[in-house]
């Protein structure tokens, strides 16, 4: 199978598990709004409490699956065309100020592959690291020296220093990296 058909298949099985995840993602909320409220005791060590929502988890663990299909294929892709292009170096000899952007720059810069018709894609993925990262490394808080960063980003918006998905980031960030991946097996 080729690799622009292998990305194909992962794209589109995350698509369809996206969509399962969305309806239990609504399951969840119309639970969440009918559990009970309950008293806790703040100084015991483990919850009392007889409902434990999950429904806060499900828009950042896709966000973690597009920026797993990403960096795993970006790092196929770069090996593809090393190996295609007789290259001397890989995609990890290459510095960049992120893994995201070592590997553009190697596609780019080093294997010679003009991919500036997606490179609104590449940025949007970009934001994804960024969103991605500040929930691995920060709960998903940001400092409010990065508030305009964050909120200028399509999709995204802040509840305090909290940052909030909507749908359409999702769905806009697996065709963007869709869209990239396939620019840069293409190219």
């Amino acid at each position: 199978m080729k690799l622009s058909a292998r990305i194909d298949t992962d794209c589109r099985s995350m698509d369809s598990y996206f969509h399962k995840l969305f309806a239990l993602l609504q399951e969840g909320k119309a639970e969440d709004e009918l559990a009970p409220v309950e008293v806790c005791d703040y100084d015991s060590n483990e919850s009392q409490a007889s409902y434990h929502r999950f429904s806060h988890l499900v828009k950042p663990d896709m966000l973690m699956n597009i920026y797993s299909l990403v960096d795993f294929w970006l790092s196929e892709i770069c090996e593809y065309h090393r190996k295609n292009g007789n290259l001397g170096l890989c995609s990890r000899d290459i510095k960049g100020k992120n893994e995201l952007q070592a590997r553009h720059k190697y596609l780019t810069t080093y294997a010679g592959l003009n991919l500036s018709t997606v490179q609104d894609s590449y940025k949007k993925l970009d934001d994804l690291r960024k969103v991605r990262n500040t929930f691995m490394h920060g709960g998903g808080h940001i400092p409010s020296s990065r508030e305009t960063e964050f909120s200028s980003m399509e999709g995204i918006s802040l509840f305090g220093s909290l940052i909030v998905i909507d749908e359409s980031f999702i769905w806009g960030t697996l065709g963007h990296a869709k869209k990239y991946l396939q620019a840069a097996v293409l190219a």
